[in-house]
C-alpha cells in the first residue's frame, strides 16, 4: 500500500469517515481540510494489514499551519478515516514517526 495510492481516493473524494473521527477531530480542534492537508503532506509510519474489520495504516503528517496530525485510515478498495489525533511528544519520538 503506498501513500500515493491512498492521496488519489482523497482528490476523488472517494473516502468516508467514521464518526469516531469527527468526534476526535473536534476535541483536538481539527477541521476536514486538517486531516486532508495531513494526508496529502504525510507519511505511512505503520501498518495494519490484519486490521478488523479493515486493513489499514498509520500517517504522520502536518495540518495547513504546521501542527502534528495523525490519521489512522483504511487502505483502498474502501478509504475510511478511522480515527485522527494530536500526537503527543511523551508518546512519540523522531518527529512523531516513532513510539516511545
Amino acid at each position: 500500500m503506498s501513500i500515493d495510492e491512498i492521496r488519489r481516493f482523497i482528490v476523488k473524494q472517494d473516502f468516508k469517515i467514521t464518526n469516531h473521527a469527527f468526534e476526535e477531530m473536534q476535541s483536538d480542534n481539527f477541521i476536514l481540510q486538517d486531516v486532508i492537508t495531513g494526508i496529502m503532506s504525510g507519511e505511512i509510519i505503520e501498518n495494519y494489514p490484519k486490521a478488523y474489520p479493515l486493513p489499514a495504516c498509520l500517517i504522520n503528517g502536518k495540518t495547513g499551519k504546521g501542527e502534528p496530525i495523525h490519521i489512522c485510515i483504511s487502505v483502498p478498495p474502501l478509504v475510511k478515516i478511522i480515527t485522527v489525533y494530536r500526537p503527543l511528544p511523551e508518546k512519540w519520538t523522531d518527529n512523531f514517526r516513532k513510539r516511545r
